[in-house]
């Protein structure tokens, strides 16, 4: 993934609405059917800027000449607003055809230019003048992986991984990240506190995500440019789970998920939320699909170390073509491998060591059709305290810390030695 241009659009809504007069000068047009004249503008302006029915002359004045100078040439050079000429004197302005008008966020915004009731105007713009940055953006998007605090210094290395295409996380070297941490500790991550996105300890050198800033309130802040960001207290809420008529949920963080497209959605999900690390076991080629390959690829595109375990050798060879860069490995003794009363147990995701799905087929479960599949099931959790996140870690993990340890000893990946799970 590339870092996103300074002239992508989320950078130029924020550019354009950070600054209060731009964003009041917007929401006049915004509400005018017709152009507005430079005098008119600038009272209303005016008006809503002091928050008053009345306002002076010399208030009026003094907007009108920002306007000119300043607010009017920028909006019309970036092509959100235009002077319409009819041959008067009089200079008349209105909003243009801009695709930056179109997003649900800008136009929340310029209804509502104070922020609405969730937030008052002072954290508008401060979280408007941190969403300039496509470099922020990229961090709370980062952060939002995140169940708990993060070193800066990790923060620093996903930041770098994430956004150059020509590095993988496991290849990082200090030297890699450590300007990128500077930049994080000088720059980044005071104004993100300050805007109360994050929580920053410089003596601990620690960051994570506030759950309960109130900008996750915002409906323009829900509709803009991290929209789909949602901060771990939420995560129950915003991943897409399975109907929970069909799931029964003893927490909040583990539930079972019902029906094969679910089953296999939820560990699309966890691949795809992977940062550091993916383990998979699949116990035979049946359940193998070429959708899933594609994430645990992709996975391993961005920097993540894919581990893929099976005792069928047909899995192994599979996943080793496909994924050139994953660990293929072959369990010692494992249960996840027997068939019990007709019900073969499934595959295993587990992310980042802590998000899990386990999956368990039928397959004495009777077909509606000659072609049908067996029935799946699978129960999850997410989050490091949970007790299933848990009790995976504890008997997977210690395997993993192994493996990567011969890695790390010069022995190659791409093996199929004995995983006692």
């Amino acid at each position: 993934m590339s870092s996103p241009p300074v002239t992508d659009r989320s950078t130029i809504a924020s550019d354009v609405l950070a600054v209060p007069r731009r964003r009041y000068l917007l929401s006049v047009l915004y509400d005018r059917t017709s152009p507005v004249d430079l005098e008119t503008l600038a009272t209303d302006v005016a008006v809503r800027e002091h928050q008053l029915p009345i306002v002076t002359e010399e208030q009026s004045e003094d907007v009108a000449v920002e306007l000119v100078h300043n607010h009017i040439p920028r909006l019309c050079d970036l092509g959100v607003a235009t002077e319409v000429t009819d041959g008067s004197d009089t200079r008349r302005f209105a909003l243009a055809d801009h695709p930056l008008l179109e997003a649900d966020w800008v136009r929340s915004l310029l209804e509502q230019p104070r922020g609405g009731a969730a937030c008052d105007e002072a954290v508008l713009d401060r979280t408007l003048e941190v969403l300039r940055s496509g470099r922020r953006r990229t961090l709370l998007r980062i952060l939002s992986r995140r169940d708990d605090e993060l070193a800066v210094a990790d923060l620093a290395a996903l930041f770098v991984a994430e956004t150059r295409d020509d590095v993988r996380l496991v290849d990082l070297e200090e030297r890699d990240w450590k300007r990128v941490q500077v930049r994080l500790v000088h720059g980044d991550l005071p104004a993100l506190a300050d805007a109360g996105l994050v929580d920053y300890d410089r003596s601990a050198a620690t960051v994570s995500l506030v759950d309960d800033a109130p900008q996750w309130q915002a409906e323009w802040f829900t509709a803009g440019p991290l929209g789909d960001v949602a901060p771990s207290s939420n995560q129950a809420d915003s991943q897409p789970q399975p109907d929970r008529a069909d799931a029964t949920a003893d927490t909040d963080d583990c539930w079972t998920v019902t029906g094969r497209e679910d089953v296999i959605a939820r560990g699309h999900e966890i691949a795809d939320s992977a940062t550091d690390e993916l383990f998979v076991a699949v116990p035979d080629a049946g359940l193998l699909q070429n959708r899933c390959l594609d994430r645990w690829r992709d996975a391993a595109d961005r920097g993540v170390d894919v581990c893929v375990c099976s005792c069928s050798e047909a899995v192994r060879d599979i996943a080793r073509q496909a994924i050139p860069e994953a660990t293929i490995c072959e369990p010692q003794f494992d249960c996840l491998n027997f068939p019990v009363d007709g019900v073969q147990p499934g595959r295993v995701v587990f992310a980042d060591r802590e998000q899990v799905l386990l999956v368990t087929a039928d397959t004495d479960c009777e077909p509606a059709a000659t072609d049908c599949e067996p029935c799946a099931a699978g129960l999850t959790a997410t989050g490091a305290s949970s007790p299933l996140v848990r009790f995976i870690r504890e008997h997977v993990a210690p395997r993993l810390d192994r493996l990567e340890q011969r890695d790390e000893d010069g022995s190659d990946g791409q093996q199929s030695t004995p995983l006692p799970l």
